[in-house]
């Protein structure tokens, strides 16, 4: 649910009130690597990755507190957890961007959705347009007329009971990198991820506390080593 006036207000003062020891000691928490060039983290779940219009809080600003040289690369959604790699350079910045633009880095994230979806090891890709959809803001729907294409790759992990349903475990491969690409796609195929606060509506959205999204993999190359590197986080649900 969106937050009201008021509270973003307090949550912007509660933010500006901390000491910088609070900053240091969350960005040592979710550290997963960090050298000279480049700093993996693994993003808490309800965090914006960057500043919002009016919210002031995010994973960028808290990490620009611990170390004023730390440069974004790429986002998630503040309703998804998981893997973020942030620059500690320009010319790291500038490297790995161009790796995201290239589509070389690969990034695997892990989902339940709900109900049960194909047969356990199933593999497939959904390939149609995403677009926002500017009636229903925040949402974003598909679009087969749409210019800018979308595709995911899946594979179906395990068939699950959460609170009493069933709900499918899946691993999702984004191809293209679109805004609520793997959310929309879920939807599209007659699966919304539980604990969608956006997609979700009855039970899919009750039965999770949270949106049910791990950015879980990641690999990509060094910037200035040339070698592939792969991190990855375990799944909080």
């Amino acid at each position: 649910m969106p937050f009201t006036a008021e509270e973003v207000n307090a949550l912007n003062a509660q933010e500006n009130a901390y000491p910088l020891e609070f900053f240091q000691a969350f960005a040592q928490q979710i550290t997963v690597y960090e050298d000279d060039d480049i700093w993996v983290v693994d993003k808490p779940v309800g965090l914006l990755s960057v500043d919002g219009k009016t919210l002031k809080v995010s994973l960028l600003a808290r990490l620009e507190r611990a170390n004023p040289a730390v440069k974004l690369i790429h986002r998630l959604d503040m309703d998804t957890s998981g893997l973020l790699i942030f620059a500690k350079n320009a010319a790291a910045q500038t490297h790995i961007s161009k790796q995201f633009i290239e589509r070389l880095p690969q990034k695997k994230y892990q989902a339940r959705v709900f109900g049960e979806w194909e047969r356990v090891g199933a593999t497939g890709e959904i390939s149609i347009p995403v677009r926002y959809e500017p009636e229903t803001k925040p949402r974003h729907i598909v679009d087969p007329s749409w210019s800018k294409h979308a595709l995911t790759l899946y594979e179906v992990i395990s068939h699950e009971q959460c609170n009493g349903q069933t709900v499918t475990r899946v691993m999702l491969k984004p191809v293209t990198g679109r805004s609520h690409q793997l959310r929309v796609h879920m939807v599209h195929v007659g699966h919304v991820m539980i604990g969608d606060p956006i997609y979700a509506e009855g039970t899919a959205l009750a039965i999770a506390p949270r949106l049910n999204l791990h950015a879980q993999q990641l690999r990509l190359k060094h910037p200035t080593l040339g070698a592939w590197m792969d991190w990855e986080s375990p799944s909080p649900f």
